[in-house]
């Protein structure tokens, strides 16, 4: 019915599993010299379901070992991801977060499993609030991200104004940190803190108390001792336009926003709120310098990738993963480096811990900023 060529002469005795499997169970019936020990048909046929069963078993461990493999590359049980993630950017097309957003997204699509597509899709309103929502309260399947604006988003809930948890966000990580630049229409005669205090009717041009450059003015005025008259715009580069005008006298925002106005030297630069001096401004002093450390982390724009609650951690893993990968990518850092958008990893734990440190930050102006705002 079958027959078995016994060879024992491989060098070491070198077989592999199954082959091993099998020669086990071929020598309860052979002997060293393949000559049967049994010869009745029951006995055959016990060597077949031997045989067969060692076959099988060795079978499905192999199988079992594949199938770790292919879950291991795709990184979860279930082939995660599947389809188009949606890459949910809370502005209208051209900012800070969509310039980055859409920087990212290829990025983050090269480095998740099965290469799917990653689509940014602008959900403005709310000075970042509507998109956040859109986030939190998507399907827990990870096919929705999103950018999360900080320090902004933090003051809402201590306001009043959204009862959503940033606690509660399933961190991917932080993209970037961008510094904000402080600076003065050319004309005007500011050049220091000192300066601002005893500028007469100091015009600031910022944009709402409750967005992040709002809320980065109503902070410095309040830590400075400044007292100026708050000029809101429509947003940064207006605000940068009216400085350059001179219908305001001192603005900060972050560095991209400004850049232009600066290069033409239509307006300029006073400190940055950094820990270190910008490698685009040398010559220009910290916030530190200045004698306010502790501003460099309250005045800043962060964009922070998080998802809905809820979400399986095999599947933030996999995002996680990807988000890191990506950053560091040298392709990446170079397209986000030419934007003049600073980029800084930070891992989920890390990211939560800023989260964290900025609601507790903020704890001490929300009461001044109510008032503000009923005013």
């Amino acid at each position: 019915m079958f027959s078995f060529h016994y060879n024992n002469s491989r060098k070491g005795n070198n077989f592999s599993i199954r082959e091993k499997t099998i020669l086990k169970a071929y020598s309860n019936f052979y002997d060293d010299k393949g000559e049967k020990r049994l010869k009745s048909m029951r006995s055959k046929r016990s060597l077949l379901k031997m045989v067969c069963a060692a076959i099988g078993i060795t079978a499905i461990l192999s199988g079992c070992g594949a199938a770790k493999t292919t879950n291991s590359a795709n990184g979860a049980s279930d082939g995660f991801p599947k389809q188009t993630i949606t890459f949910v950017v809370p502005y209208a097309p051209g900012g800070d977060f969509d310039t980055t957003a859409r920087i990212l997204a290829p990025y983050l699509s090269q480095y998740l499993p099965n290469k799917p597509s990653v689509i940014v899709k602008n959900i403005p309103g709310g000075n970042s609030q509507v998109g956040a929502e859109n986030v939190l309260h998507a399907k827990p399947d990870g096919y929705t991200i999103g950018y999360f604006t900080l320090p902004g988003l933090a003051l809402g809930p201590l306001i009043g104004q959204g009862e959503y948890d940033l606690t509660k966000v399933e961190w991917i990580g932080q993209v970037f940190n961008l510094p904000y630049v402080a600076a003065a229409n050319k004309k005007a005669s500011l050049k220091d803190i000192d300066s601002l205090k005893a500028f007469p009717k100091l015009r600031m041009g910022t944009t709402g108390i409750t967005t992040s450059a709002g809320l980065g003015s109503f902070i410095a005025s309040n830590e400075l001792g400044i007292n100026p008259t708050f000029v809101p715009s429509g947003g940064s580069s207006e605000s940068v336009l009216a400085a350059s005008q001179g219908s305001v006298d001192f603005v900060q925002f972050p560095y991209p926003a400004m850049r232009q106005q600066l290069d033409a030297k239509l307006i300029k630069p006073l400190w940055v709120y950094s820990k270190e001096r910008l490698k685009y401004l040398p010559d220009v002093p910290t916030i530190g310098e200045m004698g306010h450390p502790e501003l460099a982390n309250l005045i800043n724009l962060v964009g922070a990738v998080g998802t809905t609650p809820g979400v399986s951690k095999e599947h933030l893993q996999v995002l996680r993963d990807a988000l890191k990968k990506a950053m560091e990518d040298p392709k990446f850092l170079d397209k986000m480096n030419k934007e003049y958008h600073s980029p800084e990893y930070l891992n989920a734990d890390d990211t939560l811990k800023e989260v964290k440190d900025d609601i507790q930050s903020l704890k001490k102006y929300a009461d001044p900023i109510k008032s503000t705002i009923k005013k």
